[in-house]
């Protein structure tokens, strides 16, 4: 087990290091330079003295390989440096925005999981019937669905037609003069359209996929001499079938994170939510690459906590996988 941990643990090493390289050139691909985008949003002429030492500041004035270098170096210390923009440091950028997005996926995160999985375990029960093949058609429909369109249609009928929630924004002009009371409900209102416009198409993707796992595992020989023994339904079910048909489950649960979090780009930039995914947003329109690379890095780092948690659960639920360490 421990072998099989320190093995994963230098896999997702290089692969952030990958991670790292690949962005970095793509970002430095981009046509548009930083510096001039900068003294173009100020409408001023600027010395070249200054925009020398602001080129000079950000290693902007040196080759690609060594502009890495530095950038490396700063990962290491948690320094992503300061945004070309307005100065600040990137991570208190992050550390700004990130509780935002983070409470917007991890509730379209449990609801998608929480509601996905059983409507899915339970259509693997009643293959044929007609239930489970509508279920079946539903999902399939919401999965194809764009995500920007449906936050589109989701603002236009309850927002302007119905007018049951916020158009858009984090809270309301008043919010402020608001009671605790009023302001909780008032964010509840404002995280309703976009935790939906997350949660609809991963929803989908869990019943799918829990479904197809749990009826592999029913025509499985085991299955068959549990029932010939006598096992009641619900022990076959659950105690039999429900664990094998988790571990494909815990691989998909390990990659939706980062899913999520890529989503939310869109979602957020539509909605005006103020988090990580909208500050990449406006930070790649602004070719602002300390602001990049740091939000580059978090996701990266992020993605691979999150496969390396879903090897460990895999490995705890799985024997086979601790056996053939052992060997």
């Amino acid at each position: 087990m421990l072998s099989y941990l320190i093995r994963r643990l230098a896999y997702a090493v290089l692969t952030f290091f990958g991670i790292t390289v690949a962005v970095f050139a793509l970002i430095h691909a981009v046509p548009g330079d930083p510096i001039s985008l900068f003294i173009g949003a100020r409408g001023k002429q600027v010395p070249a003295a200054i925009v020398a030492q602001v080129r000079h500041e950000h290693h902007l004035d040196e080759p690609v390989v060594a502009q890495y270098g530095w950038w490396v170096r700063g990962i290491v210390t948690l320094n992503f440096g300061r945004s070309i923009f307005d100065g600040r440091p990137v991570t208190s950028h992050i550390a700004e925005k990130m509780p935002n997005t983070f409470l917007l996926n991890l509730i379209a995160f449990l609801l998608a999981a929480a509601i996905g999985v059983p409507i899915g375990l339970w259509s693997a029960t009643r293959s044929g019937h007609l239930a489970e093949r509508a279920s079946a058609v539903t999902f399939f429909l919401l999965y194809s669905l764009p995500s920007f369109w449906v936050a589109l249609l989701l603002m236009h009928l309850l927002s302007v037609k119905l007018n049951l929630f916020p158009l858009f924004g984090m809270t309301s002009d008043d919010y402020l003069q608001m009671s605790v009371g009023q302001q909780f409900v008032d964010r509840l209102r404002h995280l309703v359209l976009p935790v939906v416009t997350l949660t609809y198409a991963q929803l989908a993707i869990f019943a799918r996929f829990s479904k197809s796992a749990l009826s592999e595992v029913l025509r499985q020989d085991f299955i068959t001499t549990a029932r010939a023994k006598g096992a009641a339904p619900s022990a076959v079910l659950w105690r039999h079938a429900f664990r094998n048909a988790l571990i494909p489950l815990i691989t998909l649960l390990g990659l939706t994170i980062p899913y999520l979090i890529s989503g939310s780009v869109i979602v957020e930039q539509i909605f005006q939510w103020d988090g990580i995914g909208r500050l990449y947003f406006d930070s790649i329109l602004q070719r602002d690459y300390p602001t990049v690379l740091g939000l580059t890095v978090t996701t990266a780092v992020i993605t691979l906590l999150a496969s390396l948690f879903a090897d460990i659960l895999y490995a705890l639920a799985d024997p086979r996988i601790r056996f053939e360490e052992m060997r």
